[in-house]
């Protein structure tokens, strides 16, 4: 693993010719916290969101791309801020810990995360599809899981499409991936030693925050295993937020494109 402590590189400093260790690119591995800290996390972040959440619903009575933009906002504001206030405010875990630190920008890092997303969608998709059919032998909570994302959307509008891009593309995955990557994961990381067990424990905490869908409860679970190890190992929440942004992004995208034909070739059969 880069920049552990242990393997730390040492630089000449040329006043002195003392040997002075270089600043490690990563900081040492995440310090125990107690179990009652893992519940506040949860308590909080799931209960503000559905609280918010439950609020929105009360006062918006039509389904519309505004209004997805709202839920897309609190999922920003509950679990971004309960990383914030529960974990750096109170110096549960520092933003380094949590993967956010300068670091120098290398090109490959986006490709991998822009790779990984879009070579694990057909087996995430197909997943989904096949978990979704088993245990429901439907696709109605899919199907309103979608509605919901897209706010009803039956056409194609530069401002629904804009605003699901912002939302479900960038602002969900930055929040998701400081809540359950960053403070999350980085709990279970001081807990336990076993790196498969805490990447199991945090993907499968990240695939039932789904659970409104269980095809999307597998599909997502797929994506926290992959995050995690990607987390793990470089110590920065930059590749699991871009695979994660790549993953929303190219849904809606997908179907945005959808829409926009069905308009331009209103015979086709979409």
């Amino acid at each position: 693993m880069v920049g552990r402590p242990s393997l730390v590189l040492k630089v000449k400093n040329m006043v002195n010719g003392e040997e002075r260790p270089f600043p490690p690119t990563a900081p040492a591995d995440p310090a125990p916290q107690s179990w009652l800290a893992l519940l506040s996390y949860l308590i909080v972040g799931f209960g503000s969101f559905i609280l918010v959440s439950s609020l929105i619903g009360l006062t918006v009575t039509e389904l519309s791309p505004g209004a997805s933009f709202l839920l897309f906002l609190a999922n920003f504001v509950c679990l971004g801020g309960t990383t914030y206030l529960l974990g750096v405010r109170r110096g549960k875990v520092s933003w380094a810990e949590l993967g956010i630190r300068p670091f120098k920008f290398q090109w490959q890092w986006l490709l991998i995360g822009v790779g990984l997303a879009l070579l694990l969608l057909p087996g995430r998709a197909l997943l989904g599809f096949l978990v979704q059919w088993a245990i429901e032998g439907n696709l109605d909570s899919l199907q309103a899981r979608s509605d919901l994302i897209m706010g009803g959307a039956m056409e194609f509008t530069w401002f629904g499409f804009l605003t699901t891009l912002l939302g479900a593309g960038i602002l969900v995955p930055i929040s998701e991936e400081l809540y359950f990557r960053g403070l999350l994961h980085t709990w279970f990381w001081g807990k336990s030693g076993r790196i498969w067990l805490r990447v199991l424990a945090s993907a499968t905490i990240f695939g039932l925050a789904h659970a409104d869908s269980i095809g999307v409860v597998a599909a997502s679970a797929v994506i926290g295993v992959v995050n995690a190890i990607a987390y793990e190992r470089t110590r920065s929440l930059f590749i699991p937020i871009v695979v994660h942004m790549t993953t929303n992004s190219f849904a809606v995208l997908m179907i945005y494109a959808l829409l926009a034909l069905a308009e331009l070739f209103p015979g086709l059969p979409i």
